[in-house]
């Protein structure tokens, strides 16, 4: 990764308010310094990079960021050892992350004796388009999250618990080579399935259930996320025609997705087909979101969202349908935008599969 070529892109956002930025957000520090801790703080100013952190991360710090940011590992307080370098760089106005804590704020600005000046995703703007490096590491975090469905496909059956389900798949995921859960995994069976964001719970799986299934890997920080909706056993007519509703949902979707092309506009496609369907009302979340650092970036394919499409932007397209007492179905597939078409990063079919039982 070129960090060097980052921090200068994010120089060129500075504004006349202030003279250094103080990046507090831990995926934006590895996204300017390599960083992959759990705690540190990176001063950027117009001319250098400092960053602090304590003795448990010395090692770790000086392995990861090299010469990229000067590495001050301060012994007793942080706060201190901010205030002394921005005296040192004659800092006289100071950005913040608007991810910065109230408490945080109120501290800085009581020790510091300066202006501080919120700013407004500048770091996360930055990371929207990904570089080469990035994509190959989340093609393996895709490569790793196909690899681990298509063993529990394996071994799944009525009578385990949906958090068996979940454990199974996460092990898989780990032996393949992530290095965590992208988030907390949704295994959803049968009437649980109609909560878009189930947790998995002591419930057994039975034949004729719906499994919803939401998961993803992290590999060198980057994250993948799918989404399929299986049936255990053969499915039912009603199961079929749902299914067949959120499919063509998304398909319509994935073809509207281009440069140029506005978020909402793309969301809109996806909710016309589950509308006109007569699901409008059972479809009450964004089509999609962008990922990669973290698994929910800006922009997203949203209803409000405004922004237009840029190449390099990866999106997940997850239309759904959920219904009280029934259950649900999601479909969730992820591309990369590229300046012609799409490179579609799952590799699992979405076609309607039926677990055998």
């Amino acid at each position: 990764m070129n960090y060097s070529k980052r921090l200068a892109a994010l120089r060129e956002l500075f504004t006349e308010n202030y003279n250094g930025l103080l990046i507090t957000n831990l995926h934006n520090i590895r996204y300017l310094c390599g960083y992959s801790g759990s705690s540190g703080t990176l001063l950027v100013t117009k001319k250098d990079a400092v960053f602090f952190t304590d003795f448990r991360y010395q090692e770790q710090s000086a392995a990861e960021i090299g010469d990229t940011a000067e590495i001050v590992v301060f012994k007793n307080n942080l706060v201190k050892s901010l205030k002394a370098h921005i005296k040192k760089a004659r800092i006289s106005a100071l950005g913040v992350e608007k991810s910065l804590n109230i408490r945080q704020f109120l501290l800085f600005s009581e020790e510091f004796k300066l202006d501080l000046f919120p700013t407004e995703s500048l770091v996360e703007r930055l990371r929207q388009t990904k570089e080469p490096e990035e994509i190959k590491s989340l093609k393996k975090a895709f490569e790793i999250a196909d690899h681990a469905f298509a063993k529990l496909m394996k071994i799944v059956k009525p009578g385990m618990t949906e958090i068996e389900v979940a454990a199974h798949l996460e092990f898989f995921m780990k032996m393949a080579g992530s290095h965590a859960p992208s988030f907390d995994t949704i295994i959803a069976s049968g009437p649980n399935s109609s909560c878009p964001h189930a947790q998995p719970g002591s419930r057994k799986l039975k034949q004729g259930d719906m499994l919803k299934i939401d998961f993803g890997a992290v590999y060198e920080g980057y994250h993948s996320d799918m989404t399929r909706t299986v049936f255990l056993g053969k499915a039912t007519e009603k199961f079929k025609k749902i299914y067949g509703i959120v499919l063509e949902a998304q398909q319509k979707a994935i073809k509207a997705i281009k440069v140029g092309a506005v978020c909402k506009s793309v969301d809109a496609v996806a909710r016309k087909v589950i509308t006109d369907a007569g699901y409008g009302e059972n479809f009450g979340h964004g089509l999609g979101h962008s990922l990669g650092l973290e698994v929910h970036e800006t922009p997203s394919l949203s209803k409000k969202c405004t922004d237009k499409i840029m190449a390099g932007v990866a999106f997940t397209v997850e239309p759904g349908i959920y219904l009280p007492g029934w259950g649900g179905v999601r479909i969730e597939d992820v591309f990369l935008v590229k300046e012609k078409g799409l490179l579609q990063l799952t590799s699992t079919p979405n076609a309607l599969f039926e677990v055998k039982v």
